[in-house]
């Protein structure tokens, strides 16, 4: 038999977004194993199953190295010195060279100021060392493995592109309460996804929407920092602007389900979820010509010049205004967001191992 092992050192962190990646992934991967193959799971110590993804019970890997960079770097690779190591969450161990490691982006080396400085500085000397001793790089678009290469984290003989799938938003029933604790309507509000991070470019919806709308919709932040932060960095939020703060996915569904409209400015994205999800939401989606957002949303979305409040804000009147435009948005997003679902990413990523069993 051929073994493989998943790095599951995510099952012992809170599931940020690259962890959740890493969860369906594996989730995907463990449900094609079988026949002449075997799979393993393997958690640091303390790591326990997200009620979100129950049926991924890890094994604990004990160890004298504690449950951090020490684990992953000698206890893990040890475990699986004559398998097949499979990495999801950016990084990996160095002296494991049977392995397989997927980077979703090179946001570090863009935009170094919105990430921590020692995260940086550990992603910017490890990445390099780690492409050149994996045997294969995966990531999450042809925008990323463009620029993966032109920062010399690898070749472009070396790295494949597994697009995420996008329609877990879909797993949960809405809760519509939310909408109704916000005072909000039905098609009334203009939603985002919040940050304050530079690259993620709120400061030009805020622009955009300085001014009232024709149809006075309100422009509502889902999640993110407080509104002292984006003001803390300069940024003038709208007048009546709202701010959610944290909501669980069963909210986040139902405020996209409502909105009129979902806007997504980013300055770069290795693949960007949101607006997708919004896609599978119904929701009509504006977007920045930024990143990964042309390849992976295509004509579903308007796409507006990333800097440029005007367009944004041309673009948010006419969805507002032109009943014929939303209607095809809708179901033009529909349609691409059905084709980006985990099954299909399970597919492509079991291609792409298979042969390396």
């Amino acid at each position: 038999m051929s073994a493989l092992v998943i790095n599951g050192k995510f099952l012992g962190a809170p599931l940020n977004g690259v962890h959740r990646t890493a969860a369906h992934f594996s989730q995907e991967l463990l449900r094609r194993m079988g026949g002449e193959h075997t799979a393993r799971l393997l958690a640091p110590p303390g790591a326990t199953p997200s009620p979100e993804f129950p049926s991924l019970c890890g094994e604990i890997l004990r160890g004298h190295f504690g449950t951090g960079q020490g684990w992953e770097n000698v206890t893990l690779p040890r475990a699986a010195r004559d398998a097949l190591l499979v990495n999801f969450c950016n990084l990996g161990p160095v002296m494991h060279a049977n392995s397989v490691t997927m980077i979703h982006d090179a946001q570090t080396f863009m935009y170094p100021k919105d990430s921590n400085g020692f995260r940086a500085l550990r992603y910017n000397l490890l990445l390099p060392l780690l492409a050149r001793r994996a045997r294969r790089i995966l990531t999450v678009s042809e925008f990323s493995r463009e620029r993966l290469i032109a920062h010399g984290v690898g070749t472009a003989e070396k790295i494949d592109v597994v697009h995420n799938g996008t329609d877990h938003i879909l797993a949960q029933a809405a809760d519509p309460a939310i909408v109704d604790q916000l005072g909000l309507g039905r098609s009334d509000y203009v939603l985002t996804i919040g940050s304050s991070k530079f690259y993620k470019n709120l400061r030009t919806v805020f622009a955009a929407m300085a001014d009232p709308l024709p149809g006075g919709q309100r422009l509502v932040i889902a999640g993110g920092p407080p509104e002292s932060a984006y003001r803390a960095a300069g940024w003038a939020p709208p007048a009546g602007a709202v701010f959610t703060g944290f909501v669980s996915d069963a909210e986040l569904r139902a405020l996209y389900e409502n909105a009129g409209a979902f806007v997504f400015p980013s300055l770069t994205e290795g693949f960007g979820l949101p607006p997708v999800e919004a896609m599978h939401c119904g929701t009509p989606v504006i977007s920045a010509r930024a990143g990964a957002m042309p390849e992976v949303l295509g004509e579903a979305a308007l796409l507006v010049r990333a800097d440029q409040p005007d367009e944004y804000r041309a673009a948010l009147t006419a969805v507002f205004s032109d009943d014929a435009l939303a209607q095809r948005l809708r179901h033009d997003g529909a349609r691409r967001a059905g084709q980006l679902t985990w099954e299909a990413a399970g597919d492509r990523l079991w291609a792409l191992l298979r042969p390396l069993l």
